[in-house]
């Protein structure tokens, strides 16, 4: 075997060309799951100053994110696998014509990627550390977490991502293995001499590209639910992966047939070479280029959204928290009396805490809901909602509404007004402003007097929330009865385990009013679900903290993926175009004219993936948009202020890479 090794190395110097780039790919990848798998072992360490809840939440995050990186490197390898092989046919084939048995090249590739093997993950682990412990101390400033975890030093993702890429190679010997058995040598002396034919139109893939594309645009455009939105955007994104692939095989080739039968664009010096150069390179390079611009659409879309939830924190703890602290007090006289704390003991008990903390109560509202429950409010009737009507293709039913219930003189002693309600009329109030004159409860007719002030109803993008103020217990009870068996019992339940919520306004420091928070929660002042806004702030903030330093990580690594694509893409165009530059210098093209022709190739091979990729974000931001709702951020505007910064950003970024990465093309053609 030791002759293989021999052989194999020597191989690998002769042909460095080839194999530096699949060395330098295979350590990226190394890299990559090294630095994702550090993240998820040390969690608990970078996450430290949070609840354990954060934390088993975080740790879960990080673990598909290994996976994803995982997927993507069996991805990428596949790819980088598959350039190696097809460069070395001609070698692979005098191989086997000079005695070479196929059990013989099976033993000298795999002697071949053994040694990769070694490069990649000693290289691998040596840089992803060096990466690992510089992300983390930048991140680590960013997002304020503690500075004694292992990061990129523990031997246990070390070890795991050793073991991921040894099992990556394995699976690359087989697929060596099945592409030697499957391949004569007599055929690929022949597909290495023979010239290239003309691709055909793949007219299936072609309708398949638009129809997967046009569904997956019409679902990000059209469905305007959050919850449908949610439903929908792991098969929106799906489609459009297939879409884009589709069409980068199938429809660049068709595009460049349509214009080369445009004879008025086609026979001109400037367009002729560069048509029929194109078709032959768009059937070879679609695929690449359909990943490149994936992978730049997920860079964009992981790397704003994160920034946005990021940025959104203040939304976020808003839609959650009405005022600085609220807790529920029990309210039947049962409950009272079991606590052994009044209405009146339980309000000076709190006053007492709060100023024993430096607390000032600025501001205290009572609220007082007799029942609650979900309805379809519709033109005129209100029924009760099932299970099905939250079922729906497109998200749940348009006039699904969490209705709050509530009586009159409660009303008032939460808003502080006077108003009086006649017999057989309530007020209304929901978050999407709907505007009713009467409501049928079964056959029981509500004449709606006004609009109902919601003061400490947060708006919620999954379900509407609603209000309805009856005159007293007794016309609840009327309209429930009318309504359905069914509602009168919940009413009838409700009634007699009433909560009032306590909501404070208050005036002091972030770390007093969660200490003051504590105090409560453990003194015996009948309270229950106890919450405040800074400890909610802090505890959002360690969560957006998990996502930006996730999303950070991953867009970074996404970029590298883009990068080391694009790096192969140059080599297939530098060994490729070097024979093509002869030629086109011995039909009688300048050399001025030839570097012109391949420069304008060039271009549009790398920059269609940036654009197709901008299309994509632009299409993709309404969608992520909807599903930001459901965290609480409705602020379009700076969503969208992200998305077009990060594009910037990313176009620059794209463009140096493309500009670094065509050296190695201009050397390899000279």
């Amino acid at each position: 075997m030791m002759f293989y090794f021999r052989l194999a190395a020597t191989n690998i110097r002769a042909h460095k060309r080839i194999f530096v780039p699949f060395i330098l790919a295979m350590t990226l990848l190394t890299i990559m799951n090294l630095v994702m798998l550090s993240a998820h072992s040390d969690v608990k360490t970078i996450f430290a100053n949070t609840n354990v809840g954060i934390q088993a939440g975080v740790a879960e995050m990080f673990k598909y994110g290994a996976y994803v990186m995982i997927i993507l490197a069996v991805i990428l390898a596949w790819y980088a696998n598959g350039f190696l092989l097809k460069q070395r046919t001609k070698q692979l084939a005098l191989y086997s014509v000079i005695g070479f048995g196929k059990r013989e090249l099976r033993r000298m590739v795999t002697a071949e990627l053994a040694i990769c093997a070694f490069i990649s993950i000693i290289g691998g682990v040596i840089f992803g550390t060096a990466f690992s412990r510089l992300s983390y101390l930048i991140l680590g400033k960013m997002i304020g977490v503690p500075g004694k975890a292992a990061f990129g030093l523990n031997p246990q993702p070390i070890l795991e991502t050793a073991a991921v890429i040894a099992l990556i190679f394995m699976l690359l010997v087989l697929l060596d293995a099945n592409w030697l058995r499957t391949h004569q040598p007599l055929a690929m002396l022949q597909a290495v001499s023979a010239g290239e034919r003309e691709p055909k139109t793949r007219w299936l893939l072609l309708i398949v590209g638009i129809i997967t594309t046009a569904i997956g645009y019409a679902a990000a455009i059209g469905i305007t639910d959050a919850l449908g939105a949610l439903q929908w955007f792991f098969i929106a994104v799906v489609l459009v992966i297939i879409g884009t692939y589709a069409l980068f095989i199938a429809g660049s080739v068709f595009i460049y047939k349509r214009l080369r039968l445009n004879k008025k664009y086609y026979y001109q010096p400037a367009h002729f070479i560069n048509v029929a150069n194109m078709i032959h390179r768009m059937r070879q390079n679609g695929a690449g280029l359909a990943s490149i611009a994936i992978l730049a659409t997920m860079t964009l879309v992981t790397i704003a959204t994160t920034i946005t939830l990021y940025r959104g924190v203040p939304q976020i703890v808003g839609m959650n928290n009405p005022t600085d602290f609220q807790y529920i007090r029990l309210t039947t006289a049962e409950k009272q009396s079991k606590s052994g704390v009044t209405p009146a003991q339980n309000q000076a008990g709190v006053t007492a805490i709060a100023k024993k903390h430096h607390v000032t109560i600025t501001k205290r509202s009572v609220a007082t809901i007799s029942a609650a429950f979900p309805v379809k409010l519709g033109t005129e009737h209100v029924s009760l909602a099932s299970d099905n009507d939250y079922k729906g293709t497109f998200g749940p039913n348009k006039n699904l509404m969490n209705v709050s219930i509530m009586t009159l003189a409660n009303y008032n002693q939460m808003t502080g007004k006077h108003v009086q309600l006649a017999q057989n009329r309530i007020l209304l109030g929901t978050t999407n402003k709907t505007k009713r004159t009467q409501l049928y409860f079964g056959s029981r007719r509500m004449q709606v007097q006004g609009t109902a002030a919601m003061p400490y109803t947060v708006k919620n993008a999954a379900v509407n929330d609603g209000l309805l103020v009856f005159k007293d217990d007794h016309a609840i009870l009327q309209a429930a009865r009318s309504l359905s068996p069914k509602a009168e019992k919940s009413i009838m339940a409700a009634l007699g385990s009433m909560q009032t919520t306590v909501y404070l306004n208050l005036k002091g420091s972030d770390s007093n009013q969660i200490a003051m928070t504590k105090a409560i929660k453990h003194a015996n002042l009948g309270t229950v679900n106890a919450t405040s806004a800074a400890q909610n702030r802090k505890d959002v903030l360690n969560w957006m903290s998990a996502f930006l330093f996730m999303g950070i990580l991953i867009g970074i690594i996404f970029v590298l993926a883009t990068a080391l694509i694009l790096y192969y893409k140059q080599v297939a165009e530098g060994l490729a175009d070097a024979k093509r530059y002869k030629i086109l210098q011995q039909v009688g093209l300048s050399e001025r004219e030839v570097r012109a022709t391949i420069n304008s190739q060039l271009l549009t091979l790398f920059y269609i993936p940036l654009i197709v990729a901008a299309v994509h974000t632009a299409v993709v931001t309404p969608f992520i948009q909807r599903l930001l709702t459901l965290f609480g951020i409705y602020n379009w505007g700076q969503f969208v202020g992200i998305v077009a910064a990060t594009l910037a950003v990313f176009a620059v970024v794209y463009v140096i890479m493309y500009k670094a990465t065509a050296q190695v093309y201009y050397k390899i053609v000279k």
